[in-house]
């Protein structure tokens, strides 16, 4: 039985809120190789507009890969925001990840675990990291025991999500 980690992106992951608007769709869907230079935690695209990484991530998802399955539900758009965690280095860390146009999060995150069981897993716990509580409601509904962290109100680093994530 394994647990399942889902993350947010915007606000959780990366500072920005909305990446979507700060990367102009056109720009990834026409030349389907964008061009954006990558500075440790921050990544500036052509015209200068950056999405900058929350300190910790990377340590952090490398020792969460060794302890759950991690996944992503995310209001965006997987065009926009893939080419983006893989300039960072970071888009293999995660398994059926659900970047979608829209904000059910709870539907996002029930069909991450049909994947996974489709394929043999058990999921055993459900932990969803969001920066915004406004989807919680909606997901214990439909995957009943989830357990929600307020990224930035119960946890102020992912050193800190790393502690908490431990104790449990």
């Amino acid at each position: 039985m394994k647990k399942l980690l889902v993350l947010d992106l915007d606000g959780t992951l990366w500072e920005q809120k909305d990446v979507p608007q700060m990367v102009l769709k056109f720009e990834i869907l026409r030349f389907k190789d964008p061009q954006f230079k990558v500075e440790g935690n921050l990544l500036i695209d052509v015209y200068g507009r950056e999405v900058r990484l929350f300190e910790g991530v990377r340590e952090f998802l490398e020792w969460a890969k060794e302890r759950f399955i991690l996944s992503i539900a995310s209001w965006n758009v997987e065009e926009i925001v893939r080419p983006i965690l893989e300039a960072f280095g970071i888009w293999e860390y995660f398994l059926f990840p659900k970047m979608e146009n829209h904000p059910d999060k709870a539907d996002m995150i029930r069909r991450t675990i049909e994947h996974l069981k489709s394929i043999g897993y058990e999921i055993k716990e459900v932990v969803y990291v969001d920066d915004k509580a406004s989807h919680v409601e909606d997901v214990k509904r439909e995957v009943p025991n989830t357990k929600f962290i307020h990224m930035w109100a119960d946890i102020k680093s992912f050193e800190d999500l790393k502690e908490f994530l431990e104790k449990k």
